[in-house]
């Protein structure tokens, strides 16, 4: 019998998800924050065994891939204005409901400071309201997704489907339909939308594109 066969393996923790799947939203939101590796000096690296030593890089790896995001004042004020425009949502299903957008050039965290104020929010809301809604259905206050290039008013209403784990089959307004209601049972109350700029702008396009998210925004709490 080789000797690597009573080792216990190894997995770490890489954590493979996607957050614009439900499963994977909910993996990133209530996932358990990682533990920083221990700090070694290199008499101690230099006492570890081969494996060990493998073992305590992999950590730190994982570690150092994933730490953040941090609490810099620009991170703080973008979630206190983000916070005033959903606490200002509030509006009976016959009114407008406000929405924020974030531009900045790329690389510079849009994605993960929006992120982490979904997953805050997701977080309170469950904590105020529950886990389940009143007709038993998951409660998900936030969802997220991120569009594709030259994405359709169709594709749109496919990837809110698609993160509920529904069919995508059928036209545009079956889709619509369909992402209305799990909206409606799950009392969503925010949508995040990743790399919006995406969406198909071409000519009249950006006009029907523009209302088909009013639409989306205001038609969820009409029914």
């Amino acid at each position: 019998m080789n000797a690597q066969d009573d080792v216990e393996p190894f997995e770490g923790d890489d954590r493979q998800y996607s957050p614009t799947r439900l499963s994977g939203w909910l993996q990133e939101v209530n996932g358990p924050d990682r533990i920083r590796p221990e700090q070694h000096t290199r008499a101690q690296l230099a006492d570890l065994s081969p494996r060990a030593l493998l073992i305590y890089n992999d950590n730190r790896a994982v570690w150092h891939a994933n730490i953040g995001p941090i609490d810099t004042p620009q991170l703080l004020d973008l979630h206190t204005e983000l916070h005033e425009i959903v606490e200002s949502n509030r509006q009976d299903g016959d009114k407008t409901k406000p929405a924020a957008l974030l531009d900045a050039y790329p690389g510079l965290g849009k994605s993960t400071a929006v992120r982490a104020y979904g997953r805050k929010l997701f977080r309170e809301k469950i904590t105020l309201r529950g886990e389940t809604t009143p007709s038993g259905d998951r409660r998900v206050p936030v969802i997220y997704i991120a569009l594709s290039v030259n994405t359709q008013i169709r594709g749109l209403n496919a990837a809110i489907c698609r993160f509920y784990g529904l069919p995508v089959t059928g036209d545009a307004d079956t889709l619509a339909e369909r992402a209305v209601d799990a909206v409606l049972s799950m009392r969503t109350a925010v949508f995040i939308i990743d790399d919006i700029h995406f969406l198909a702008g071409a000519n009249t396009n950006s006009i029907r594109m523009s209302n088909q998210l009013k639409y989306l925004a205001n038609e969820r709490f009409q029914r």
